[in-house]
C-alpha cells in the first residue's frame, strides 16, 4: 500500500516548524525527514484512524509527535526517551517518561499505536526493542530507522557521505562535526537490510516495508503477532 503526503499537508507541518527541529536527521535523510515522518503518521492512520493512546519511543524532542499532532490534534502522544534533556526540551506538550526502548516501563497491550523515528538503529539490540514496542502495543507498530544497503557499492557511497561529507555540511550549517560522526559508527555496525527485513517479519505481521534514499533507511508498519493459544 502506497501512502503519499500531499504538498498541502506538508505545508501545514512546515508552516510553524520550530527552529530546534532535529538537524542531524535532516542531513542524514537528504532533507526528507519531515516528509517521511508525515508519511509514517499518515500510513499509521490508514490502519487506525482514531487512536486514543499513542507512544513515541526514543522520542528525542518529540519531532514525530509534533508531526502526529498536525494530523490528529486531539491526541497527546506520550514521549519516552532515555535523555532527560531531550524530554525537557520537547517540542510538544504532554506526558514524558524517561526510559530505554529496550525495556519499556509499561504493561502489555497499553497503546493503540507505538511509533518511532530515526532512533531504532541506535539500540544495542534492535530485536529486543521491536519486541518491546510490540509488547506494549494493542496492535499497531510503525517506525523509520537507518539501515544498511545490501549493495556493497551503495554501502561504500553512503559510508563516505556519513563519515566525511555530512560532518562538513553540518559545519557549514553551524553545527559541530564531531556531533555527527557517531552516526557513521552506528552505520558501520549495522547488518544489511535483508537481515532486518527478515527479522521484522518474524516479530510483526508486516503490512508495509520499504527502503528509502539508496536503501539507507527502512520504513515499517506492522501489527503485533497474536499469541498462540
Amino acid at each position: 500500500m502506497e501512502v503519499r503526503v500531499t504538498d498541502e499537508e506538508l505545508k501545514v507541518v512546515y508552516d510553524d516548524i520550530p527552529k530546534s527541529y532535529d538537524r542531524a536527521n535532516r542531513l542524514m535523510s537528504f532533507n526528507q525527514d519531515v516528509k517521511w515522518r508525515a508519511e509514517l503518521v499518515k500510513s499509521i492512520l490508514t490502519f487506525n484512524s482514531s487512536p486514543k493512546t499513542v507512544l513515541d519511543v526514543a522520542s528525542g524532542k518529540g519531532e514525530l509527535s509534533y508531526v502526529f499532532k498536525k494530523f490528529k490534534k486531539d491526541v497527546e502522544p506520550i514521549l519516552l526517551d532515555y535523555s532527560e534533556n531531550m524530554l525537557e526540551s520537547s517540542l510538544v506538550n504532554g506526558e514524558r517518561v524517561q526510559g530505554s526502548f529496550d525495556a519499556l516501563p509499561f504493561r502489555d497491550d497499553v497503546f493503540d499505536v507505538v511509533m518511532s523515528s530515526f532512533a531504532l538503529h541506535a539500540s544495542d539490540d534492535i530485536e529486543q526493542a521491536v519486541k518491546e514496542m510490540a509488547r506494549v502495543s494493542k496492535g499497531l507498530v510503525g517506525f523509520i530507522a537507518m539501515g544498511k544497503p545490501d549493495s556493497k557499492v551503495k554501502r561504500l557511497y553512503l559510508g563516505i557521505y556519513l563519515h566525511f561529507i555530512m560532518p562538513y555540511i553540518s559545519f557549514l550549517a553551524g553545527g559541530r562535526p564531531r556531533d555527527y560522526k557517531f552516526i557513521f559508527y552506528i552505520f558501520k555496525k549495522l547488518y544489511p537490510n535483508s537481515f532486518y527485513k527478515s527479522l521484522f517479519s518474524k516479530l510483526l505481521q508486516v503490512m508495509i516495508y520499504k527502503e528509502k534514499s539508496l536503501n539507507l533507511f527502512y520504513f515499517v508498519i506492522g501489527n503485533k503477532l497474536q499469541k498462540r493459544s
